[in-house]
């Protein structure tokens, strides 16, 4: 698999959402029908996929996916999320080079976000001291043990919109597909994802 929006796609898409009406988006769609097209409408949207989670194309092109808090239905919103670029290896023995690549293209990604969204509240790797805990077992991010242990998110940079109802803002760099034994050809992705505030 291969997706390659360039830095350029990313910071269109980020200047595309910065000035959302970020409290409807959480609050979350209606159902599918008219109601839905003229919610999506609001946003610039067209829906293109109401299994579980909603996907929607925006005006870039980009397909954005909203994930409902509780599974079953799509309000309210816990997130917003896409991939802007994914690599996979197609050998075991491609592994590392495919992680090498992913960790080249990152600098232009995160100075691509930078250039909308100004300096992180946090940039960094996987082990870096300052790495943002989660609070609670049910976090989006994952425990300290795990993370150090699968370096994942191998980078990670996170944005607070200076509105309490506007985004946090996650670009993370994150590497799957390989069990602790090695087994398995890895995909690398650099993921963005948008969360209400107070989960933070």
């Amino acid at each position: 698999m291969k997706i390659e929006r360039t830095p350029q796609d990313l910071a269109a898409e980020l200047a595309g959402l910065s000035h959302v009406d970020w409290p409807a988006i959480w609050a979350g769609p209606p159902n599918p029908g008219q109601p839905l097209d003229d919610w999506c409408a609001l946003f610039g949207w067209r829906p293109t996929s109401f299994e579980r989670v909603l996907s929607v194309r925006t005006p870039t092109g980009e397909k954005l996916y909203l994930y409902p808090v509780r599974s079953g239905g799509w309000s309210p919103v816990g997130n917003l999320s896409w991939s802007t670029w994914h690599l996979s290896a197609d050998t075991q023995e491609e592994n590392e080079a495919v992680l090498e690549r992913g960790a080249e293209v990152w600098p232009a990604y995160e100075a691509a976000a930078r250039g909308v969204l100004g300096t992180p509240e946090f940039s960094g790797a996987w082990d870096d001291p300052a790495f943002p805990e989660p609070q609670h077992d049910e976090h989006w991010l994952l425990p300290k043990d795990i993370r150090l242990e699968d370096r994942n998110p191998y980078r990670m940079a996170m944005w607070r919109d200076p509105s309490p109802e506007g985004p946090l803002t996650l670009m993370e760099l994150y590497s799957g597909g390989v069990t602790n034994r090695g087994i398995g050809k890895r995909g690398v992705m650099i993921n963005v994802d948008f969360y209400p505030q107070e989960i933070m």
